[in-house]
C-alpha cells in the first residue's frame, strides 16, 4: 500500500467517524428538546463542520421547516435541515457563479437516498403510522433527523474531504440529558 493509499485509508476512516458523531449529535439535540428535526441538523453540520454562519442564525433559518413546515406535515424537517446544510457547504458562491450543478447532483442524491431508506421526505407520510403515540414518534424523528445529518455530512465530506480536518469535535462529542438541557435552557432566560 503506497502513502497516498494509507492516506486516503485514514482519511475515510475518519470521515466515517465523524459522520457518525454528526448523526449522533443531531439526535441528541433533538431527543433533548433542545432543537427541533430541522435546526439540529442544519446547527450541528455548520457547527460541526465549520460552516461559517453563526449558530443562532443556523437555528434561525432553519425554523420555519420544523415538524414539516411550520408544523404542516410536508417536508420533513431533519431531510430539510440536511438539504440547507448541502446548500451551506456546496452550493454556489454568489450571483451566476459556478457550482449549480454539483449543489443539485447532490441534493438530488440526498432527496433519492432518503426517500430509499424511509420510503419518503413527507413528513406525513413518514409520520402517519405514530402521529397518535408521542413516544413512537419522537423516537421515529428522532431516527429521521440523525440519518439525515448522517446522510448530509456524507454526501458533503465527500465533495469537500478538507473539512475533516477543521471539524469541531469538541461541539460534536458534546452530549446532553433532557435535565442538563432543560437547566440550560432555565440559564439561559434568567441571564441578562
Amino acid at each position: 500500500m503506497s502513502l497516498k493509499d494509507t492516506n486516503e485509508v485514514t482519511l475515510a476512516r475518519s470521515a466515517d467517524e465523524l459522520v457518525g458523531l454528526i448523526r449522533r449529535r443531531a439526535e441528541n439535540l433533538f431527543k433533548t428538546h433542545q432543537l427541533l428535526c430541522s435546526e439540529a441538523v442544519l446547527h450541528t453540520l455548520n457547527q460541526g463542520l465549520e460552516g461559517g454562519l453563526p449558530p443562532e442564525a443556523a437555528i434561525r433559518i432553519a425554523s420555519p421547516f420544523s415538524e414539516g413546515i411550520g408544523g404542516a406535515g410536508c417536508a420533513c424537517g431533519g431531510f430539510s435541515g440536511a438539504l440547507m446544510a448541502v446548500g451551506l457547504f456546496l452550493g454556489r458562491q454568489g450571483l451566476g457563479a459556478r457550482g449549480l450543478k454539483t449543489v443539485q447532483v447532490k441534493g438530488r442524491e440526498l432527496h433519492d437516498l432518503f426517500r430509499s431508506e424511509f420510503g419518503s421526505t413527507c413528513c406525513k407520510v413518514l409520520t402517519k403510522k405514530v402521529r397518535h403515540d408521542q413516544k413512537a414518534l419522537m423516537k421515529l424523528c428522532t431516527l429521521h433527523t440523525g440519518k439525515a445529518a448522517q446522510a448530509a455530512a456524507r454526501l458533503i465530506l465527500e465533495a469537500r474531504p478538507e473539512l475533516v480536518a477543521q471539524a469541531d469535535l469538541e461541539f460534536l462529542c458534546a452530549r446532553d440529558t433532557k435535565l442538563s438541557a432543560g437547566f440550560n435552557r432555565i440559564l439561559s432566560v434568567l441571564r441578562p
